[in-house]
Parts: structure tokens; sequence; C-alpha cells
């Protein structure tokens, strides 16, 4: 199969919630709101939709969603944060040799037009990347639309988007690419040839420089450096010991003395220094912002200062053009009014009067604060003679310790110093052999992506042999999914079946003579929908095909039942029947493909093995409440 869903992981704050599929028939069951569609909308999340709805209960308790996916038979892990929608994808790659995932690279989900996307990897490793249809790029999201059936669209009367043109053609396009009937896949399958030998080239060219630099140091092999690393690991530890060992012994001495108070009394003071040091910083801090609002307060008095002036010093003069734009003023009609605009002044009073009183509220706050100020500079100028104080008294206390320990330090001083010494050569070593490692974790990473790339390159190469000597029938390919389709409702115990076909030129089915839509029933919707996907995946199994492998359906029994409104839908032998189709897909194709199936309940002859996951009618067992 080309695609293969592993493992799914929610990351909690706390701890995490994941679970394990299987190949073939998988079964996800339990009562509405527990969490059953929250599983298949964050795998199609960490698969590349744009983004996913706001799931309160996931956001209190977890951060990330994480898919582990075996595709195109490599296995790899897609992380993705949850709620920030435009932060990059991580992605990692199995390393078999160390059993654990490392770095294959990051990604983007906003463009699936770049070689940074996650659409173009997953592509590349299905040989289909760069492949354009209906003059718009292929992605990745146009091939798994046909391996996701949502229950938003699965009684969906537009199947293809057939309604909408441009989507519904290159819906129709990918159906081809899906059944080797695109003619165009092989010219861009020799383009993606190209393409990936070019990569490879450069990726090689960095192996080999990464291999020469670890050549030319000097480094050996990961064994090797982890082996020294140990020892030295090793070596540091006891050095750390014997040091402690006989700083304990110093202590010891001093602690038997009088030395002992005035030990404690020096680590007081010190401490006391630090939270006076810590204290004068944020009183400086304060300051600069009771500065700042002074500043403030004197730009707001000199602009109302200059604006009362102006009024005064500007209506002295007789303009003969405005100040301002240079053009001619004509004769004012009186003394009382503004000599530049003409405008009246009776206003002109009460205005500066205002500005006045403006100006002195301002004024009278500059000054209390300006009085505050002047206390908290000295409340800072009190914490600098405290500092100074107790650094005096420091030093003192510190000189009459030195010469009382004198005794006791002296003769381990040059032992304490060469040990110290040791230990700053060999933590040295353990740096450089940390960076080392580094380097040897890197080239194993790229080798593996080598490794990797040069798979991808013989998968394209046997793809494009195949392609050149496929030959599929546009009418032949048709034909075998009609029956296909037709013997599917079949099983499903279709209500009057008859004449079911998938039309050769748009792709859709029919049944009954009539087009899907046309048939005025939810209930038949869903059926045909369901059946149509099925046949494709089903089809895909015995040709050279592009498809995924893989079909989620959500909630099968949907207007069928009890909730159909049509009567001839309405009966639960429909749905009963659906099912055994599911087990009798697992039973043939198991190996082939992968079917995941999620609904409210399920009926007591579905085996066991089939069911991956149940959730409780009482509500202590759900995707949320396991977290």
């Amino acid at each position: 199969m080309n695609l293969f869903l592993k493992t799914f992981r929610l990351v909690g704050i706390e701890n995490n919630y994941e679970f394990e599929f299987k190949k073939g028939l998988n079964f996800i069951s339990g009562p509405t709101s527990t969490g059953k569609t929250t599983i298949f909308e964050l795998i199609d999340y960490a698969l590349g939709s744009k983004s996913h709805k706001a799931y309160i209960e996931v956001g209190q308790k977890c951060n990330a969603v994480e898919l582990e996916i075996i595709l195109a038979g490599t296995l790899y892990k897609i992380k993705r944060t949850l709620f920030q929608f435009n932060l990059p994808v991580l992605v990692e790659i199995f390393d078999h040799d160390s059993s654990t995932f490392v770095t294959y690279n990051t990604f983007n989900t906003d463009s699936t037009l770049n070689e940074k996307s996650l659409s173009t990897f997953l592509l590349s490793k299905l040989n289909l990347n760069n492949v354009k249809i209906s003059n718009q790029s292929f992605s990745f999201r146009d091939l798994f639309r046909f391996s996701y059936l949502k229950q938003t669209v699965i009684d969906n009367e537009d199947i293809l988007s057939e309604k909408n043109w441009p989507i519904f053609n290159k819906n129709k396009s990918t159906f081809e690419i899906i059944f080797n009937i695109y003619d165009e896949l092989l010219g861009e399958l020799k383009t993606n040839l190209v393409k990936e030998n070019d990569e490879l080239h450069e990726e090689i060219i960095r192996f080999q420089g990464i291999e020469l630099f670890l050549k030319n140091s000097g480094i050996e092999n990961f064994e090797t450096v982890e082996l020294k690393k140990k020892e030295l690991t090793e070596k540091i530890n006891q050095l750390n010991n014997l040091l402690k060992k006989k700083k304990e012994y110093v202590e010891g001495q001093t602690l038997n003395s009088s030395v002992r108070d005035l030990n404690n009394k020096v680590l007081e003071k010190k401490e006391r220094k630090k939270s006076l040091l810590v204290e004068r910083n944020n009183q400086e801090q304060y300051l600069k912002k009771l500065n700042t609002l002074q500043n403030q307060y004197q730009r707001d008095i000199e602009k109302i200062e200059a604006t009362i002036m102006g009024v005064k010093e500007i209506n002295q003069y007789d303009f003969i053009v405005c100040p301002n734009c240079l053009q001619p003023l004509s004769v004012h009609p009186n003394d009382s009014n503004c000599l530049v605009c003409g405008n009246t002044m009776d206003s002109l009073v009460e205005n500066t009067l205002l500005l006045k009183k403006e100006k002195t509220t301002i004024t009278k706050k500059k000054n209390q604060l300006e009085q505050h100020i002047l206390q908290e500079v000295d409340k800072r100028n009190q914490i600098e003679i405290s500092i100074k104080k107790v650094s005096e008294e420091i030093s003192y206390d510190d000189s009459i310790l030195e010469s009382l320990t004198e005794q006791y330090i002296n003769p381990f001083v040059e032992e304490i110093s060469l040990i110290n010494l040791k230990l700053g050569k060999s933590q040295e070593k353990l740096n450089e052999l940390n960076d080392s490692l580094r380097f040897i974790k890197e080239l194993n990473r790229l080798l593996l992506l080598l490794h990797n790339k040069e798979i991808e390159i013989a998968n394209l190469k046997e793809q494009i042999e195949k392609q050149k000597s496929l030959n599929n029938d546009k009418k032949d390919v048709i034909s075998s999914l009609s029956a296909t389709f037709s013997e599917i409702l079949s099983d499903f115990k279709f209500p009057k079946l008859e004449n079911a076909y998938i039309d050769e030129k748009n792709y859709l089915p029919y049944v009954r003579g009539r087009k899907y839509n046309d048939l005025g029933s939810l209930g038949a919707v869903t059926l045909i929908t369901m059946a149509y996907f099925l046949s494709i995946l089903v089809e895909s199994t015995s040709t050279l095909n592009n498809h995924l492998n893989l079909l989620m359906i959500d909630t099968p029994g949907k207007n069928l039942g009890l909730s159909s409104e049509s009567e001839e839908f309405q009966d639960e032998s429909i749905f009963n029947a659906i099912i055994k189709y599911f087990i009798s897909l697992d039973e043939v194709y198991s190996e082939e493909i992968q079917l995941i199936v999620i609904n409210n309940g399920y009926p007591d002859f579905l085996p066991k093995k089939n069911v991956i996951l149940e959730f409780s009618n009482d509500g202590r067992s759900g995707l949320i409440s396991d977290i």
C-alpha cells in the first residue's frame, strides 16, 4: 500500500494519548461527542489541511498531534502544533540502526507550490511531485480527497465538485492519475526523475563535505567517540569527587574553629548586598520613569506658553499675504478680527484663560513630581550608602576570615588548583567529543536521507518503465470500475438496484439510469457515495495505481435506518450489509488496503479484532477523558 497510518498520538501537557492502526479494517466505535470524528480531523490536519476546529478540551490538555505513517515503504513521523496553523510541520524519519526517529526536515502548509511544503514532501515519496493538472499544481490534498469520506460529505450531492468547473476538472484529472489514464503523466514522471537526480547529487556533495571534514579532523566512528566520551565523563566525575573531598576537609577543619560563625555572617551580608543591588536597580528604573514624566510636563508647559505668546505676537503685524500659503489677503473688516484669517477674536480672551489655567494645573503637577523625585533620589542615595557600608563590612570580614583559615587552606591550595586545571582540560576535551558526535549524527542522518532518496529514484525509474509498457484503456478501466461499483451496491442491499455504472465522461456514478444526485434521497446518496469511493479503492489494488490504498469513512450509518427520511432505506439490514462488506474486504485485501471506519456502534457480528477503539456510553472512556 502507498500510505499506511501506523500510530496516532496527541501530545499532552501532562501525558500523551495514542493508539495503533492495523492493516485492513479498523473500526472506531462510540457515542456522539466522545472524540471519534476529532481523530479523523486531526489526521487530516497532520496531513496538511489548513486548520482544525476549535476543540476546547483538546486545547486544554494537548499541544501537538503526531502521526506515524509508512509512506512508500519508509516509516516517518509527522508532528504538527495544534491551534497554531502557520507554524512549520516537523517530519522525522525512522533510523533502524539506532531504533529512533531522526529529523528529516520541516515543511510549511501554506502553499503546495514550493519545495518546502508538506504536500511536495508527501508527493515526492509517491513520485508525483511537480505534476501539473488542468493548468494547476497537483497537490497531496487532491489525492487525499479520494481517501477521506467525511461525515459532512458522505451524503454530498456534488461528489467531485461538478458545480465548480475548475475544481471539478482538477478532480477528474486526479481520478485519471489514480488509474493511470492521465496522458501527461509519463512526461511529468520523466521530469521528476531529472529533478530527483539533481537533488541526489546535491545531497551527495553535502554528505561528502561533512565526511571529509571528519576525516581531516581525525574524528573516528560513532562507537569510538561514544566510548571516549564515557571514559572522559567517568574521569571528570572522579576529579569532581576528589575536589569535593578536599573542599569538605578544608571546610571541616575551618568549621571546628571560630571561623564558622564569621563565615555564616559573611554569607548573610553577601545576600544582603545582592538584595540591595536589586533594590537599587529597581529604584534607578523608577527614577527614569519619573524623569520621563517630568520632561513631558515641561514640554506641555512650553507648548502652552508658545501658543499664548504666538497669539499676541502674530497679531501685531498687518499681513499682505498669508504667512502659510503666500496668497494675497483681503482687507480685514475691522481691528477686532484676526489679521491673518479674518475670523473674529471674541473668543481669544476666553481661550487664553483656558490655556493659562491648563498651564497652572500642569505646573502644579510638575512641582509635586519634582518633590517626589527628590524624595526618591534620597532613597536611592540611602541604598547606595547601605551597599557601600555592607561591602566594606564584607571586605573586612573576608580579610579576617582569610587570615584565620590560611593555616588550613595553604596545604591544599596547590592540590585544589591542580584538580581544577585537570577538570578544565577534561571538560574541554568532552566538549570537543560532543561536537564530534553532533557531526557524526548529522553524517548518519544524511546517509539515511541519501539512502531514502536513492530508493525514491529507483521506484521512480520502475514506475516510468511500467508506465511506458502500460497501455490502460480508459473504457476498460471505467468498465471494470462500473462492475465493481454495481457489485458493492448489490452487497449493500441497495433497494431496486439496476443499471449502476460510472460514466466515462464525467466519472460520476449513475443508478437506475439517473445520476446519483437525481435520485431524491439522502440515503441513496450516502450508499452510492460510499460505494463509489470503495470501488476506486478496490480497483486500485489490482492494477498499477496511484491511489493511497487508504480510505477513512466517517459514520457509514448516516441517513440509514431510523435516521433515514426515505422508507426504503430505513431497513436496518442495509447497515448490517455495509458492515458485512467491510468485513469481506478485510478478508480479501487485508494486506493491500487500510479501511478505517468510525460509527456510533456496530453489529454483534463484527469481529473484535477489527475494533481498535471503543469509547463508552458513560463518558468515562473517550478521546479527551483518556488524556
